[in-house]
């Protein structure tokens, strides 16, 4: 079955990348531009890092980023949650319809590369280019939850309500993500790129799955909705922040851009992200992971305490992973990571439901084993990521990630049906670790922040 949604998020990323591809190509040749010599981007990089590290205070813009996605991690996981049950309950819409309209209003989260544009081309004079947009989409969302708290609204007013607000989060998301980008010092990209913002987005999950469903079954759905509002308020976290002066190695400009969209790294990166990939396998109230556990294991009552160990775990491992790739490098990370999550799905296949105890022991390893692949994964995108358009370049590559995990499923759901559940493991396991091929050849491009990887 073709889950529109999915498929029109899919085709919409497809075509931006393909114009950007063909109109870079256009401006490169009419505007004869070339590439930098290797003495002009050495130079570039270490004025970039020098300005950066003056600038670095590791203390206060890690916690400022962990705010962030600790307040993401739990308002996606609780609005995602009890929007289905609040729409079924409380505007009585039909029980059978409510999956497919949860994936159209989710929609909005998905197509993430024009916030990536917006907040990378145009700045808002002296007050920088990312901290308005992001002071401005937080306050909107928070009137948003505020609305579903306090004033009765119909149905057709949820349904909007809802994808404006799951669009300014994604708005929130991509210009945070370009704001870090323009300040990290490429030392610390596993650490806080990783480590940090995946970290911390499963502690909000972990604390959104155990509260969500307590606080709306004791005070309510308004109730549910200020403790979103709440959390929502950590993305005024940006404050703590000072956002560098937009110099001119960092404007947007014709030919930034076809230097950007013609780099072969670029393309290489987005092809390792685009392929099948093992996200698919990450949720186990969702996809691959979730249908063995409920159909196989079945450990349906479970599968709350099962998820808030693999999430707890997850922390750990991101922490940690992004710590020892900023010391071993960010590629070897990445593919020691991926390397283990492959041997660690392969050990689903030995799940049952009278293997209890492996089952929480293997979740509780996969946590760990994910959160270390993700922080030199998220790591290497960050090192490709020149200045002038890093809020763009990073949401190329989160877009990749949504084709390879979307390629995963239907892969997935194909050999479930025409085989078994055993062969749809071992084909996730081996198909995803085609992604280290491409992975081992990436370098970052040479007006990049990295110096290495």
């Amino acid at each position: 079955m073709v889950d529109i949604p999915t498929t029109i998020a899919i085709s919409s990323i497809i075509f931006f990348y393909l114009v950007t591809y063909l109109l870079a190509r256009h401006w490169k040749k009419s505007l004869k531009v070339s590439m930098v010599t290797d003495e002009e981007a050495s130079r570039k990089k270490a004025e970039l890092l020098k300005e950066q590290k003056e600038h670095w205070r590791p203390f206060r813009y890690n916690l400022a980023y962990a705010l962030q996605y600790l307040g993401q991690g739990f308002v996606r996981m609780a609005f995602v949650f009890f929007l289905p049950i609040y729409i079924a309950q409380e505007l009585g819409y039909p029980q059978a319809a409510i999956p497919a309209l949860i994936a159209l209003i989710t929609l909005a989260w998905t197509i993430k590369w024009p916030w990536g544009v917006l907040t990378d081309a145009v700045p808002w004079g002296r007050f920088g280019r990312r901290k308005p947009y992001i002071i401005l989409f937080t306050t909107i969302a928070v009137i948003a939850l505020a609305v579903f708290a306090f004033t009765p609204i119909n149905f057709s007013i949820v349904i909007a309500l809802s994808i404006l607000f799951l669009a300014l989060l994604s708005g929130i998301d991509a210009a945070y993500d370009g704001l870090l980008l323009d300040i990290i010092p490429s030392d610390y990209h596993g650490f806080t790129i990783g480590g940090v913002a995946w970290g911390f987005k499963a502690l909000g999950e972990l604390i959104s799955s155990l509260a969500t469903a307590t606080v709306i079954a004791l005070y309510g759905f308004s109730a549910a909705f200020l403790m979103a509002l709440l959390f929502q308020l950590l993305s005024y976290s940006c404050l703590l922040i000072h956002e560098p002066t937009i110099t001119m190695e960092k404007r947007v400009s014709k030919e930034s851009f076809s230097r950007l969209f013609t780099d072969k790294y670029l393309w290489v990166g987005f092809l390792a992200l685009s392929l099948p990939s093992y996200l698919a396998f990450y949720s186990p109230t969702a996809g691959a992971l979730g249908f063995v556990l409920k159909n196989v294991v079945k450990a349906t009552p479970l599968i709350g305490t099962i998820g808030a160990m693999n999430r707890g775990a997850c922390i750990v491992g991101s922490l940690l992973g992004g710590f020892i790739s900023d010391k071993i490098g960010h590629k070897k990370t990445a593919i020691i990571g991926g390397s283990l999550m492959g041997i660690t799905i392969f050990a689903w296949i030995f799940a049952s439901p009278e293997t209890v105890n492996y089952v929480f022991i293997l979740a509780t390893i996969m946590g760990i084993i994910e959160g270390f692949s993700i922080s030199g994964t998220f790591a290497i995108c960050g090192d490709l990521c020149p200045p002038y358009m890093p809020g763009t370049n990073f949401q190329v590559f989160m877009s990749a990630g949504h084709i390879g995990a979307y390629i995963m499923l239907l892969v997935w759901s194909s050999v479930l049906a025409s085989y078994s559940w055993v062969w749809g493991i071992i084909t996730i396991a081996i198909l995803g670790a085609i992604y280290l091929i491409p992975i081992s050849f990436i370098k970052p491009v040479r007006e990049a922040k990295a110096q290495k990887v």
